[in-house]
């Protein structure tokens, strides 16, 4: 029998990359149970660290009660199907490198997302980390920026739409309530514009109005989920 056999992992039910992930690993066959917090049972969320599972997501054996967090619930899933990266997951240099990249991740995922609170059920949104948020916004912001100095230069019309759009939701962090939330909000947005930039054909029709409505559009469905409203 399988050590995975009798394990639930239990994710963030309005995560699109929680969903994606453990949605993966069910159709890969290589686990056979997932729940969001949300749904989950009352039985299983009396078995784990409600306040941990928010910040690393928790895989539960069923059998024996046994729970795994985090990059531990991650690496026995891989290392189950993929026993050949056991002594990389064991080295401790890969471990902190990792730890870091999935602290950043985990703090920062309702901000990536645009994701807003469940309706019902057990809301797992993670504290804000100041730390990890800055962190997330630094990295983002000079990738979004690395990215645009490589492709979108010199100015054509598309890339001039492009970061005008960006400045003007820069500066609006002046005059938002929550300013970490839409600078970490901004941040997502102006990298995935940026990836965009870089691969669109140099056509500037096209990637003005395809960046243009992909920058507003996720501004206003993104910012307006994370304040709750209808937007």
């Amino acid at each position: 029998m399988s050590e995975l056999e009798n394990k639930v992992i239990i994710y963030d039910d309005v995560c699109p990359m929680c969903k994606a992930y453990t949605a993966g690993f069910i159709k890969m066959g290589w686990l056979k149970h997932r729940t969001g917090f949300a749904a989950a049972a009352p039985e299983i969320l009396g078995q784990i660290d409600l306040d941990r599972a928010r910040h690393e997501i928790p895989l539960l054996d069923t059998q024996t009660g046994e729970v795994a967090y985090g990059l531990n619930a991650l690496f026995l899933i891989l290392g189950e199907r993929m026993p050949f990266l056991r002594p990389l997951f064991r080295n401790r240099f890969f471990r902190a490198i990792l730890y870091q990249l999935y602290q950043i991740i985990t703090y920062n995922r309702r901000i990536i997302a645009g994701s807003k609170a469940p309706d019902t059920g057990f809301d797992c949104a993670p504290d804000v980390n100041l730390f990890y948020r800055w962190l997330y916004i630094g990295l983002a912001s000079t990738a979004a920026l690395g990215l645009l100095a490589r492709h979108a230069f010199p100015l054509n019309p598309a890339s001039g739409v492009l970061l005008l759009l960006l400045v003007i939701l820069f500066l609006a962090v002046l005059f938002t309530r929550k300013k970490l939330d839409f600078a970490g909000h901004w941040a997502t947005i102006a990298l995935a514009s940026a990836l965009l930039v870089s691969i669109l054909p140099k056509i500037a029709i096209l990637q003005a109005g395809v960046c243009g409505l992909v920058v507003l559009m996720a501004w206003k469905r993104g910012w307006h989920r994370r304040q709750g409203t209808d937007g």
